[in-house]
Order: C-alpha cells, then structure tokens, then sequence
C-alpha cells in the first residue's frame, strides 16, 4: 500500500484538535458533508478533515477520473461526555467507493475526523467527501422467498389490522417489501403476527407492532423464522407446502423443512 507524504501530519492535526491544542479550520454538521478535498494529477493525493456532533455514521467516499485504485487511510478522535476514544483504519479500493468507518462510541457527542487518500496510479483528479448522520440508516427492505420461490405478500399492500399474509408469486411490488428489525417482520408499519397467539396452525397476519412475544421472530441459520412465542418452538410455514397464490401463512411446529424456509430481506 502506498503510503502518502501528507498522512501521518493531517491524521496527528486531527489529533490535537480534539484536545484543543492546534488551530484549524474545518466544517461542524450534525449531518451531511464535513469535510471534502480534491488534487489533480498523476498519483495525486488530499487531505480532508471536518468534525462532526452527535454522529450514529461517518461515511468517506472518494471518486476519481478516470476511476481507478485509491489508498486511504482515516482517523476519528471521538468525545463523550468526559471521555475520548479514538479509531483508525485504511482501505484500498477502486472508484468510486464509499465506505461507513467506525467510531468509538454508539453516538458520541463529537467527532473529529481526518482522511488522507490517493490515487495508487495515473490520473486526472481524486475527490474525498467525508459525511455524518445522526439518524440510523433504515433497514434493508426487499422480498422474502421460500418455498418454490414464492415470496410473502401483503394482501393488497394493506395497512389494516388483520390483513392476510399470504403466499404470490414474486413480482417486486410494493406488497413484497419487508425489512427484518429488532426481531421484527415489517412492512407498511405493521408487523407479522400470529392471530390472537393462537399456536401452531395459527394465521399469520398484519398487526399493531408490540413488544408481544408473537410477533417477535429470530432467522435461523437453516432460513426458520422462529416464534419467540410459545417456547420458540413454531416457525413461520407455508401450509401443505403450498405453491397457490393467496394461501395464508400460519406458524407451526418447526420442522427444518424446505417449506419454513425462508430469506432475510
């Protein structure tokens, strides 16, 4: 990895300016850009730095023209409350890349933040963005497939309490997107519920999300959605391994068979 004449004094700057020692200029922002920096040239490189407050992520990203190979390396001085912690890493990679980089804390209070980067050949430019955000990035939210390739559907891309989840053939509408969270399965605010705890052979459907134990889901390795209700030992099951579009998922005794198996979103 090619090292760059400028790192190790922009990356120890931002060491001293999380303890105050050395005067520098740079951008504070709860979210979006807080630092940036461009050069231009064969093997050119940058420094950019920027200090954000409350940060949940910090992203770099780094283009180029044309794209190619870049090296870059970071660092995060990190406050809460009375503390500091710092983190450090580097990464090669080809552009354009954008990479969440770690910090000490789950939201500190503050962050100063310093990126050095190159280009690792010939080259008009490189560009270095460095951002924050204080809000967590949403969950992935995509199809669930099981058996024969069907996928969970949400009658009708209803919000209504009861709603049928069912069984349809997978055709990337709004009703087949879910996101799995907090042992949660999600889709227009609701949950995946088995009615009423009812146990095996119970209906799933769409209801309020609660801290109730039957909506609540662990994905297994093997691809079971298992019930955290009654005992963990129910498991979200295509009926009669089903292959007809509109048939209602229930929860039964898990089995580890290929019709309660099941994608994460």
């Amino acid at each position: 990895m090619r090292r760059f004449r400028r790192t190790v004094a922009s990356l120890a700057v931002i060491g001293l300016l999380a303890f105050g020692a050395v005067a520098a200029t740079a951008i504070a922002a709860s979210a979006g850009t807080i630092g940036s920096c461009s050069a231009q040239g064969d093997f050119a490189d940058c420094d950019a730095s920027g200090t954000a407050n409350h940060p949940l992520t910090i992203t770099i990203t780094v283009t180029s023209s044309p794209d190619e190979s870049v090296s870059v390396f970071w660092d995060t001085v990190c406050s809460q409350g009375t503390g500091a912690g710092t983190s450090s890493g580097n990464f090669t990679a080809k552009t354009p890349v954008t990479k969440v980089i770690s910090h000490p804390y789950h939201q500190p209070d503050s962050c100063d933040v310093g990126v050095a980067g190159g280009l690792n050949g010939t080259g008009n430019s490189i560009k270095i963005s460095i951002a924050s955000s204080s809000t967590a990035p949403p969950p992935p939210v995509t199809a669930i497939k099981g058996y024969d390739g069907k996928c969970v559907n949400d009658t009708a891309n209803s919000s209504a309490k009861n709603t049928k989840i069912v069984l349809w053939s997978c055709n990337k509408t709004a009703a087949q997107n879910w996101s799995f969270t907090g042992g949660e399965l999600r889709h227009n605010g609701a949950c995946a519920n088995d009615a009423a705890n009812a146990g095996s052979g119970g209906k799933v459907v769409l209801y309020t999300c609660s801290s109730a134990a039957n909506d609540h889901w662990t994905h297994e390795s093997n691809g079971e959605y298992v019930l955290k209700s009654h005992s963990g030992k129910l498991c979200l099951d295509d009926p009669g391994y089903s292959k007809n579009n509109g048939t209602q998922l229930v929860v039964y005794t898990c089995k580890d068979t290929a019709n309660q198996r099941w994608t994460l979103p």
